[in-house]
């Protein structure tokens, strides 16, 4: 996202808010640069050192040092000498980061909309579909998602789903010289932990759902869910948007409060859908209603166009505007991407990638054709394991057959992670060579699955949905699904 722009501030200013245990030397000196990767650092600026899970940014303040930082936030002692540093001794680097951050870009979010979604499945969608609908009522809106992120017309491939602090800061910086009204965000349950979105003014709050995801790093499913309630106990003067037909929305009003509004399917709520025929939906909300031809297929992406509904009518957005708005969204990258072809298959690429998502995608594939449902699918290397057996389960459950093969194996044995999701094949009653088939390598897993597909059926590639690479515990190669499958296909003559 570039460099850091140079600007003066004099260290005590930007450490005023921040809670200290020591410093060592004068804040009374000048700041012209902020950063927590060492390799950025440059003449007069202040280090952040964080320290992470893998890497520690104290085993870098030397060479901080040496590219000229002469200002260093810490939560260990230093024991070598840095002739002319500040050191400043705090009990979170990445707290302190966050507040520093905030106060060096000049308190941006308070100079900007600030929409945040939250939950399991769904933020990446729902960014783009309020931003489609306040773009139809004439607001410049950008966009922090999984995918990427958006200042205006220019957009930044996405690293992480949250940015850190610093990073956020610095783009919604960007946002407010580019004229930007509105951000629309997903806040992970990661970010909400690491502090990466504190000091942000948000004037929205959204909750999609919640299922089990990222126990690796939550360890239970209580934890999970405290962090996320934690961005809604915080919400103090903006609003929230709450799905009532997730059985935890009873616990997320109770820890809010600022004012709601609610949206659901199936229980009493502020916006109402009623599914029509294919992904239609009539949209009712006070004394209003409106059919919406969606273009998005199922349910979860009508609980989606909800959330969206929500946070557009309560800022004053009309119907109308909202209708034309949800309507204009023809496809999300990577979210049951449809990839045409010559031949007519049906070949989905869609980035579900636990047991609820997974799950709820084969549903709605199986209920639009009556040809047999094929999924091509992994889980990632470290990264929770329990939800292997899961995945092979759900995948035995909906689909006709399922070809096992590798997501992100990062540090793990592909051969190891398929044989766990095997697990729940086999529990399940599956039969191997009749039901599914473990295919390690993901291209000829697909290329497997591709010439196994009739014109009746509908292939499904699961896992990865956007992304660009598959990370391997050796390297990293450029493996993208949907350019995969339409390289197979042109080379079929079927593109």
């Amino acid at each position: 996202m570039g460099a850091d722009d140079r600007k003066t501030m004099k260290l005590r200013e930007l450490i005023q808010k921040i809670h200290f245990e020591k410093i060592t030397g004068t804040p009374d000196v000048d700041i012209e640069g902020l950063t927590y990767d060492s390799r950025k650092a440059g003449k007069d600026f202040l280090f952040v050192a964080i320290s992470g899970f893998k890497m520690d940014g104290h085993k870098f303040i030397r060479q901080a040092w040496e590219r000229g930082a002469r200002a260093f936030v810490i939560e260990k002692d230093v024991s070598f000498s840095l002739p002319g540093a500040v050191l400043i001794k705090v009990s979170s680097s990445r707290l302190a980061l966050a507040q520093i951050s905030n106060v060096f870009y000049g308190f941006p979010s308070r100079k900007i909309k600030v929409v945040g979604i939250t939950g399991t499945n769904g933020k990446t969608t729902t960014t783009y579909l309020i931003q489609s609908i306040l773009k139809k009522a004439g607001l410049k809106v950008s966009r922090i998602s999984t995918i990427d992120y958006n200042v205006g017309e220019i957009s930044y491939l996405a690293t992480v789903t949250t940015p850190e602090s610093k990073d956020l800061q610095e783009l919604f910086k960007r946002m407010v010289e580019k004229g930007m009204d509105w951000v629309v965000m997903e806040v992970s349950s990661h970010s909400l932990v690491l502090h990466r979105v504190e000091e942000i003014n948000f004037d929205w709050a959204v909750f999609t759902n919640l299922s089990p995801e990222h126990l690796d790093f939550h360890h239970s499913m209580d934890k999970y869910l405290e962090a996320k309630l934690s961005f809604f106990k915080k919400m103090d003067q903006g609003k929230a948007a709450i799905n009532v037909d997730d059985p935890v929305s009873e616990k997320i009003l109770r820890n809010t409060s600022c004012p709601v509004v609610t949206y659901g399917i199936v229980k009493r709520a502020d916006f109402v859908a009623e599914p029509l025929k294919n992904s239609s939906f009539l949209l009712k909300t006070k004394g209003e209603k409106t059919k919406i031809n969606f273009s998005l297929l199922g349910i979860h992406n009508i609980y989606n166009a909800l959330a969206a509904t929500a946070v557009a009518v309560e800022e004053g957005v009309s119907l109308n505007l909202v209708k034309k708005g949800l309507e204009n969204v023809k496809r999300i990258p990577g979210r049951l991407e449809l990839i045409p072809n010559r031949a007519s298959l049906k070949i989905y690429v869609d980035y579900a990638h636990t047991e609820d998502g997974l799950g709820k995608v084969l549903k709605t594939l199986s209920q639009i054709d009556k040809g047999r449902l094929i999924v091509v699918f992994g889980c990632g290397g470290d990264r929770d394991h329990y939800k292997r057996p899961l995945m092979g389960k759900v995948a035995f459950q909906n689909a006709d057959l399922s070809i096992i093969t590798s997501d992100n194996p990062r540090s793990e044995d592909p051969q190891g992670i398929i044989s766990q999701i095997e697990e729940g094949l086999k529990t399940s009653g599956a039969k191997l060579a009749k039901d599914y088939f473990p295919i390690p390598d993901r291209r000829k897993a697909i290329t497997f699955a591709l010439n196994n597909l009739s014109k009746n059926d509908t292939l499904l590639v699961a896992g990865k949905g956007h992304e660009g690479v598959q990370i391997f515990k050796d390297k990293i190669i450029k493996f993208n699904d949907k350019e995969v499958i339409q390289d197979l296909l042109s080379k079929k003559g079927m593109l």
